[in-house]
């Protein structure tokens, strides 16, 4: 029969309770990052491109339309080129500070949700992004998350954007996002002072899972490691007393 010292047992005790605590958590809390806001001309800028992806769709509405896969809007309307028109700068083929020959989505009152569809997608989208590019007046602009209960992940706050111009300048646009490890139903951006005002460059994707440890395999390493520590202890003990013997 083995038997470990009160320390040995005591040691690997705490290891895999604090282990176990640690493996709960990691399984019941989802991360959440949000990004922005950022400046934004082309999709070059954002901070979700080149990621690993099982899906990825990114809504330019150069096609005049809202209409990539599982996504659907609250409000709002897609309008073309015109001299009011403030697109993203680079979807008219040039990066010139200009943004009156492309496409955007136009918004008449305050709040603007885009909403994931799962049946759809497969799965909800893991990131998510909007850029906005114009209102009038300069205000505030709210962004916002919501996991797959509709639970708000928590917002993104930007004071004052705008230039006060409407020439469709771009210099101003600016791009926010958010990740959320368990999935995202929607995002919500809003100007609480301003119901004349446009966004672009929509982008959702369901970014790949990471191979992690699993917990027990964690657990069960750590704890042959605290057995071998009473090991050594039980050993050192034994040849203590033999050369005490001897002596």
């Amino acid at each position: 029969m083995m038997i470990f010292n009160k320390l040995s047992l005591m040691t690997a005790g705490a290891i895999l309770t604090t282990l176990g605590t640690i493996a709960t958590s990691s399984s019941t809390h989802a991360a959440t990052t949000f990004f922005g806001p950022s400046p934004y001309q082309s999709f070059d800028d954002s901070p979700l491109k080149g990621g690993d992806y099982s899906y990825f769709y990114l809504e330019d509405f150069e096609d005049g339309a809202l209409n990539t896969p599982g996504v659907t809007a609250s409000t709002g309307q897609v309008k073309g080129p015109e001299p009011l028109r403030d697109s993203v700068d680079a979807d008219d083929g040039f990066v010139d500070g200009k943004g009156i020959n492309g496409y955007s989505y136009y918004l008449a009152n305050n709040n603007l949700i885009f909403n994931f569809d799962q049946n759809i997608l497969g799965s909800l989208p893991t990131d998510a992004g909007i850029t906005w590019t114009d209102s009038f007046p300069v205000a505030d602009v709210v962004f916002e998350a919501f996991d797959a209960g509709k639970n708000s992940l928590g917002t993104i706050v930007a004071s004052n954007l705008g230039d006060g111009s409407l020439d469709g300048g771009t210099t101003e646009d600016r791009f926010f996002g958010v990740f959320n490890t368990d999935g995202i139903s929607a995002i919500k951006i809003s100007m609480p002072n301003s119901n004349d005002w446009e966004v672009d460059h929509l982008q959702y994707g369901l970014k790949k899972s990471q191979p992690v440890p699993e917990p027990l395999t964690i657990l069960g390493s750590l704890a042959a490691g605290a057995i071998g520590v009473g090991l050594r202890q039980k050993r050192q003990q034994k040849l203590a007393k033999k050369h005490k013997s001897i002596v």
